[in-house]
């Protein structure tokens, strides 16, 4: 059995980068054929191992790990079912954010009956809009987005940085592609083009927030 949706427990670095696993003790036949094509050597030399788990880190620079049993690998590996971009416009895809939202709040103490209406818009717009004008009108519309704090007449003061905050944070309960952290989404932001002038105002206003709740 293989799959690409197996992630590293305990680590938020090596949980975004996804990695093939695959049985060489009874593998079918199709990843019969991929290990004989690429990884033949593995295959035949696996001794008593029963998994192979394969780690691409580009250009085809293949690094290992093997594991004697299920019981082994499990200690290590699971299967994350998160929804990936192209779930973007389901029902099911806002509904699985909306939950971590809430639960992100929970957990750090500071939920508010506001966050029940938590990107509530996207569902019902999506009726009858394309995706991308979804996400436009909304990141300029609600105030835990960046993009709300650059419209004529608001301030960096008008954006709400603690909901902003626990969305960044939240991301990657349900987010194949977000698996940063909210501290780590901040670093990652201003250094983009779009966000680099305005560093000093995002770091101002944000990091207080993160060292408050030890994220």
């Amino acid at each position: 059995m293989r799959t690409n949706k197996a992630y590293k427990r305990l680590s938020l670095n090596e949980r975004r980068y996804s990695v093939d696993i695959f049985n060489m003790e009874n593998p079918d036949e199709k990843d019969y054929h991929f290990l004989m094509t690429y990884f033949s050597t593995e295959l035949a030399n696996r001794g008593p191992n029963k998994w192979l788990v394969v780690h691409n880190n580009g250009n085809k620079n293949w690094e290992f790990d093997y594991y004697l049993n299920d019981e082994a690998l499990l200690k290590d590996y699971k299967t994350f079912k998160m929804f990936t971009k192209d779930d973007r416009s389901s029902f099911s895809y806002w509904f699985a954010h909306w939950c971590s939202f809430q639960l992100t709040a929970l957990n750090l103490g500071i939920w508010k009956f506001k966050y029940l209406f938590h990107d509530f818009e996207k569902p019902w717009m999506k009726l009858f809009c394309d995706y991308k004008t979804v996400q436009k009108w909304h990141r300029t519309h609600n105030r835990h987005h960046l993009e709300y704090g650059t419209l004529k007449g608001n301030t960096w003061d008008d954006v709400d940085w603690e909901a902003l905050m626990i969305d960044w944070e939240c991301c990657g309960m349900s987010k194949q592609e977000a698996q940063l952290d909210a501290r780590e989404t901040m670093e990652y932001e201003v250094k983009r083009e779009k966000w680099a002038p305005y560093e000093d105002e995002i770091r101002d206003h944000l990091t207080p927030l993160l060292n408050k709740y030890l994220l």
